[in-house]
């Protein structure tokens, strides 16, 4: 199969030529085309040999299929006419309901919906707000944790590990305010402190398989309270965006339908459903 790049000198009065990558009889696949092809990579020269492999592969099969009638088939054709509709439909309505820019739902808006939100959001399993450091000697963890108990916020406390050269060599993951089920709270070891600690109480250093964790807990939601409004803003986000493009398709499909004449006889449709039983 054809896999290095060909140039032809075209029939055109100034003599420009035009490039293609692969040709199949009178069939090209440009330089153009295979840039801008989804499935081919420029920078991945394994893949650009492969989609044009496809593209040949798909050209002959083609070809054949044309050579022996079967485009023409009537059954084929309402296939394709049926997948254009598709293809056209989705493009309209991402054009006029899916490229909606999130900022547009408004903090406001959000909060009002929390607030009128009645039993939707209450949880469903216990969540805590922590936040956590850990390091890989004990040593670099109870200085971090001698900081945060003279005083020093946990922000200025990680800032202050990430400017010292030797602590922050020690430091292998740290967590800022973050949420966290049982299921995505690990070590164990951690869910379980999370559950015993007061609020914005500093756990003790504790020893687990991967290092030394200090641990800190924001708040605690039991399974069935609210949540707090940061823990389900950006559901809440989404199902505005999704309630703002349902009412924008009713009135795009009512705008249209009023520029058509709209006529059902269901004699006929009833005709034809009785024929079909």
């Amino acid at each position: 199969m054809l896999l290095a790049a060909s140039a032809v000198t075209g029939c055109s009065h100034d003599n420009r030529q035009v490039s293609y990558v692969a040709r199949v009889d009178q069939a090209v696949l440009t330089e153009r085309e295979l840039v801008v092809a989804p499935d081919s990579l420029a920078n991945d020269r394994q893949r650009t040999r492969e989609y044009i492999n496809t593209w040949i592969t798909t050209e002959l099969l083609y070809q054949e299929a044309q050579r022996r009638g079967l485009t023409e088939n009537e059954e084929l054709q309402r296939q394709l006419e049926a997948a254009k509709k598709q293809l056209a439909i989705a493009a309209l309505l991402d054009r006029e309901l899916y490229n909606v820019d999130a900022t547009t739902v408004t903090e406001g808006t959000i909060s009002a919906v929390y607030k009128a939100s009645g039993d939707k959001f209450f949880l469903r399993e216990d969540v805590v707000k922590v936040s956590f450091a850990l390091f890989s000697e004990r040593d670099a963890a109870n200085t971090f944790r001698t900081r945060i108990l003279s005083g020093t916020s946990w922000g200025d406390a990680v800032l202050q590990v990430q400017r010292d050269t030797l602590l922050r060599s020690r430091l292998r993951q740290v967590a800022d305010h973050q949420y966290f089920t049982q299921a995505n709270l690990y070590p164990e070891e951690l869910w379980k402190l999370s559950r015993t600690l007061a609020k914005e109480e500093v756990s003790f250093v504790v020893k687990t398989e991967p290092g030394y964790y200090v641990l800190m807990v924001h708040n605690v939601k039991r399974q069935g309270e609210l949540p707090d409004l940061a823990y389900v803003r950006n559901e809440i986000r989404d199902r505005i965006l999704i309630e703002q493009r349902r009412r924008k398709y009713e009135k795009l499909l009512e705008d249209i339908r009023a520029r058509h004449t709209v006529d059902i006889r269901m004699e006929f449709a009833d005709t034809t459903l009785q024929t079909r039983e």
